[in-house]
């Protein structure tokens, strides 16, 4: 048999049974797997984000739940309603609603750890993200589920799903960058920022040997306020004289300062160093008639790692603050009023420039020294005697 021969009726053979697994099934479309959304339908059609009073972000044993107070302020209820970082939580609202599918996956509940988007598991890896938009009803406007990034890094987009679809998983552009269930992560960083200031006093109250200290703005030569005069220690005894440039870092003190947490009154008890002697105050004004009263006090160092290099210096502990600020003008009390009753978790670096003693300020006038009369050494011609 030629082999043209042959080929043409395997060509036939195979052509019979694509006919055959036709007529079989019909052409019945279910055998082909599908999702229930196509490539541009959005995800959730229906999300009416003014009508969103509560948003809770879910990962393992960590959550974050996101509250409404009024119209435009929210607060993160793990840290008491602190006021929570608006523009990242208007940025996840607002990636939800345009969110759309750029593919779908059609995939069963076994295989949705392969895609990061299980809500239960033994790996971190299989794990979502788990996002729920609620009204002021409890009732549940859109619950969604965020998991691996869908390419190879991760601006690439990202694998999602939803619980009122069970047909498959769907990949989408957004990346949903800095997402996490840590409620840290949700504070609005807006801090204390301490300007024109006048005068820095400091002490330590249950310390007796700390020698109080307090820095005042020193006025022009006429008299005239100087809001950026050089900062000079008040009380300063005959014999000593200012080192001006050890107030450097005081001059601008907490003008773009952050903080790391807000803990609770018994979060903080916890944590304290134990030694109340190491708790200073400090009261600074300002030219604008606020006084901060600001006090601070160490946590408990963290023990070093035992993968830590041992060369390495000690890790520096962090410190617990608390703000109170006072004046006659109301309005500008109200900006501050966040701060009332919080203690906040706060780096070593923050305060380091309130942890001068006062001693750094100043050093000790030098005696002048007797001047020596020069030593008159005898010309070489001097010392040779005269030839007879």
């Amino acid at each position: 048999m030629k082999s043209r021969t042959v080929i043409a009726l395997w060509i036939a053979a195979l052509t019979l049974g694509v006919i055959a697994c036709i007529v079989q099934f019909g052409g019945n479309e279910d055998i082909v797997a599908k999702t229930n959304l196509v490539p541009g339908d959005k995800i959730l059609p229906k999300f009416p984000i003014r009508e969103i009073t509560k948003v809770t972000i879910k990962k393992e044993d960590q959550s974050t739940v996101l509250v409404r107070i009024d119209k435009d302020t929210w607060g993160v209820a793990e840290r008491a309603n602190y006021p929570v970082d608006y523009r990242k939580l208007r940025n996840l609202l607002g990636a939800l609603s345009e969110l759309e599918v750029a593919q779908g996956y059609p995939a069963g509940p076994e295989h949705m750890g392969n895609f990061g988007l299980a809500t239960s598991g033994d790996q971190d890896s299989e794990q979502g993200i788990q996002v729920l938009a609620e009204k002021s009803d409890d009732s549940n406007i859109a619950h969604i589920i965020l998991g691996k990034f869908s390419g190879t890094n991760q601006s690439a987009g990202r694998f999602v799903r939803t619980t009122s679809d069970d047909s498959g998983v769907y990949a989408v552009s957004e990346t949903f960058p800095g997402i996490t269930a840590d409620p840290q992560t949700w504070l609005g960083r807006n801090f204390l920022k301490i300007e024109k200031i006048k005068t820095i006093a400091v002490s330590a109250p249950s310390d007796p040997n700390f020698k109080s200290w307090k820095l005042i703005r020193h006025p022009n030569t006429d008299g005239t306020v100087n809001e950026n005069g050089q900062l000079k220690l008040e009380g300063m005894e005959e014999e000593e004289i200012m080192q001006i440039t050890s107030t450097n870092p005081l001059r601008n003190l907490l003008s773009a300062a952050s903080f790391i947490d807000v803990v609770t009154e018994n979060q903080a008890n916890d944590t304290a160093n134990p030694d109340i002697k190491l708790k200073r105050q400090a009261v600074i004004t300002t030219f604008d008639n606020l006084t901060y009263t600001l006090t601070f006090w160490p946590q408990m160092s963290k023990p070093m790692s035992t993968k830590n290099d041992p060369r390495l210096p000690a890790l520096q502990p962090n410190y617990l603050l608390s703000v109170v600020v006072s004046s006659d003008d109301q309005t500008k009390l109200n900006m501050h009023k966040v701060h009332v009753g919080r203690i906040y978790q706060i780096s070593q670096n923050t305060v380091s420039p309130l942890q001068k003693k006062r001693s750094d300020f100043v050093k000790s006038k030098t005696k002048p020294t007797a001047v020596t009369p020069p030593v008159r050494v005898p010309s070489r011609d001097a010392l040779t005697p005269a030839r007879p």
